[in-house]
């Protein structure tokens, strides 16, 4: 039952070296199994880009195996379900990415998540910076009143894998 599985938000550099793309193809053999919320593009490294394109090339070639996978499995996602949940944060590095102008559609879907009326946990898995996070932060607690900021950072639960940029 999809109720069951734990949610996920991936905050991934993918693009700058191969690690991101392997463990974009491992997370969706284990799609059946995780509630996949969103797929977030960040800044690669110290470069002032975003590479989302990453993220639809592998949820393509994920469509065209997810029949097969279900034979064995059911509960795959369907390739549009995983599409509408790519998005992208703003291509600048670290915290110059974070405050006033610096919403992205990445931030905007985090925050969304996170305010989904949902009794699972959020995760949030950082596997690059994690900018994206910092923005959603920031636009809640400059929108919102401190109870309100307090029930929000109360609902993820994040995973980084390491400390990328200054964010």
């Amino acid at each position: 039952d999809a109720r069951e599985n734990p949610r996920l938000v991936v905050l991934t550099d993918i693009g700058g070296d191969p690690d991101d793309m392997m463990s974009m193809v491992r997370l969706m053999t284990y799609a059946s199994h995780i509630d996949i919320e969103g797929l977030i593009a960040t800044p690669p490294g110290r470069r002032a880009v975003v590479v989302p394109e990453h993220i639809h090339r592998i949820v393509a070639a994920y469509g065209k195996v997810r029949d097969n996978l279900e034979l064995h499995e059911p509960g795959f996602p369907t390739e549009e379900h995983l599409r509408e949940r790519i998005a992208e944060g703003t291509p600048v590095d670290g915290m110059e990415g974070v405050g006033e102008d610096r919403d992205s559609p990445g931030s905007e879907l985090l925050i969304r998540s996170v305010d989904r009326d949902d009794p699972r946990p959020l995760w949030v898995a950082v596997w690059g910076g994690p900018n994206v996070l910092a923005q959603a932060l920031w636009r809640v607690r400059a929108t919102r009143t401190p109870d309100e900021l307090a029930a929000f950072v109360a609902k993820p639960s994040v995973y980084a894998i390491s400390d990328q940029d200054d964010s």
